[in-house]
């Protein structure tokens, strides 16, 4: 089992996102405690990230992000995500059945423990992606700026705990072969599984205030 990592030097909604301070670590030192004793690679554009996994963190291999996704990203502003991941198992991966996990920095709180659980569901199924269930109601917007109720009927009062969930992706985790990416490109393959996770491991820092959040947890 593999782990990769992707680590942004610089961040849009919470400047400098990865390097905050949460407890006594920054956000990306976290995860890097957490996978301790795995296998970890970092592809990273910040030249502090590599140097401190150099001197720290000696189960990591951090390397230098490829100028092309950075420029792909800051011009043209979108992800570069599925061609840094094909890019890595390229330079990195030899065997086309080695176990892949993409995870991120900004899930502080998530499990080893909880990530080999759901390696397990590679038995049956070709990848796995972490998830929330939301039992609330809930509407889609559509282009009309229309709410378009999906779990629920508005004319019938129902309870909460009788609705059918919306299920979240919330992007703790990806998992699978090598293969499989090889062949769909991208993380989710035909026949994926749905881990849900729970508070506090499911808990994403996107902005200030779920930052403050982790910070209370931290406590």
């Amino acid at each position: 089992m593999i782990f990769f990592i992707i680590i942004k030097n610089n961040s849009s909604r919470i400047k400098k996102k990865n390097f905050r301070k949460v407890g006594n670590l920054q956000l990306w030192e976290h995860l890097i405690h957490t996978l301790k004793d795995q296998k970890v690679f970092i592809d990273t554009d910040s030249g502090l990230v590599i140097n401190k996994c150099k001197k720290l963190f000696p189960w990591v291999q951090a390397y230098q992000r490829d100028k092309k996704f950075i420029k792909l990203e800051n011009v043209k502003n979108a992800s570069p995500t599925l061609m840094m991941i094909k890019n890595f198992l390229k330079k990195y991966v030899t065997s086309d059945e080695e176990i892949i996990v993409t995870t991120h920095v900004t899930s502080p709180f998530i499990k080893i423990k909880t990530i080999k659980d759901a390696v397990k569901k590679l038995k049956k199924y070709d990848s796995v992606a972490s998830v929330t269930k939301d039992f609330n109601f809930a509407w889609l917007e559509n282009k009309k700026k229309k709410l378009v109720p999906i779990n629920f009927n508005p004319k019938v009062i129902t309870k909460t705990q009788n609705l059918n969930p919306i299920i979240q992706s919330n992007g703790s985790f990806f998992i699978f072969k090598k293969k499989t990416f090889m062949k769909y490109n991208n993380r989710i393959g035909k026949k994926p599984y749905y881990y849900e996770i729970k508070f506090p491991e499911s808990v994403e820092i996107d902005n200030y205030e779920d930052l403050i959040l982790a910070r209370k947890i931290c406590k």
